[in-house]
């Protein structure tokens, strides 16, 4: 991803990306948190390069499948225990009412995911890779 250098504090960089949506929230968290200031992510400068504001540079890809599979298994798996666990204390209940009470685990499961991902954030950070524009 490429990045324009907006603020610099010790070795966390501040980058507003040069694609016009952030796709972390659509622009509308950082609409709201910051008013019209660009959407902003934060990278770590490891190598001392020296940077300044206003400079393009490039941070490393990162593999979306493990985060894939951190936002999918889980509401995946309440499903499946929704469905089994249905079947098994209504036991003379129809295929219909288990998928319900399947959907119900599906949707319990990802709002437990999005409530642990809001109040313990990833913290790993991107790094810089390289400077693109002097």
């Amino acid at each position: 991803m490429r990045g324009r250098v907006y603020n610099i504090e010790g070795r966390t960089i501040f980058l507003a990306p040069e694609q016009t949506v952030c796709f972390g929230c659509m622009t509308r968290e950082c609409a709201r948190e910051r008013g019209r200031k660009p959407c902003l992510i934060v990278a770590e400068n490891r190598t001392g390069r020296s940077l300044s504001p206003g400079q393009v540079v490039e941070t490393e890809t990162r593999s979306l499948v493990p985060q894939t599979l951190l936002s999918l298994l889980p509401p995946f798996g309440g499903f499946v225990v929704g469905f089994a666990l249905a079947g098994v204390f209504f036991p003379v209940s129809g295929d219909g009412a288990r998928g319900a009470v399947g959907i119900a685990g599906l949707f319990l499961a990802g709002l437990a995911v999005y409530a642990a991902r809001k109040r313990f954030p990833d913290k790993s950070r991107i790094h810089i890779v390289r400077v693109i524009q002097p």
